[in-house]
């Protein structure tokens, strides 16, 4: 029998959400769905979810329909459901602690406050659940909007992308792609070698 490979998005499902900060994780998997011509996703109690091959191995693409603060009941129903391994378990999802452009694969950690993986990692009662932060922080930008009065991060992470920033979201997202292929095909650690970068800057510019 295949490896089975467990790759889940986070994200608020819905049309006001659909391009937001907060979806970053949705739209890896879009883009990881694109790669694989996946034209439609099946339901499943609370998460979306799609079965395909990739080499040797079966890999699995989801996106809860819990809204955010409760997708870890998403990734524990399939988890408890299909007895995975737990290394095979990939978390994609936005971080706001992190510029727009880095990229950080990490076996485990803290939550970061993002309430999303911190639902994952108390529903499977485990810190280390493989993860893919993906930055959306604007740079600059961001501090700017941060010193104004009245700013809530809340508001800013369900905020869109704006006009020029989508050139770089589209490379982000490619490689988040990318990087969750590496991480099927390669591992974790030969990955991270790789990804744990800014993927708008050239190599030798990280």
């Amino acid at each position: 029998m295949s490896s089975v490979y467990l790759i889940c998005g986070l994200g608020n499902p819905g049309a006001k959400y659909h391009n937001t900060r907060h979806n970053a994780g949705f739209m890896v998997i879009d883009k990881l769905a694109e790669f694989f011509k996946i034209e439609s996703f099946d339901i499943e109690d609370n998460y979306l979810y799609a079965v395909t091959d990739h080499n040797d191995k079966q890999v699995v693409l989801m996106k809860p329909l819990t809204y955010m603060n409760l997708s870890g009941q998403a990734v524990k129903a399939f988890y408890e459901k299909y007895e995975l391994d737990l290394n095979n378990i990939l978390i994609v999802y936005d971080d706001v602690n992190i510029d727009l452009g880095v990229l950080r694969l990490r076996p485990g950690g803290s939550d970061g406050g993002q309430n999303g993986i911190k639902s994952v990692m108390y529903e499977l009662a485990a810190g280390e659940v493989p993860r893919l932060r993906v930055g959306i922080r604007s740079g600059e930008d961001f501090e700017k909007l941060r010193a104004e009065e009245g700013f809530s991060l809340a508001d800013y992470v369900l905020s869109g992308f704006e006009e020029t920033e989508y050139e770089s979201l589209d490379k982000v997202i490619e490689a988040a792609k990318d990087a969750v292929l590496g991480f099927v095909d390669k591992g974790l650690a030969e990955t991270m070698n790789y990804y744990n970068r800014n993927v708008l800057k050239s190599p030798d510019e990280n």
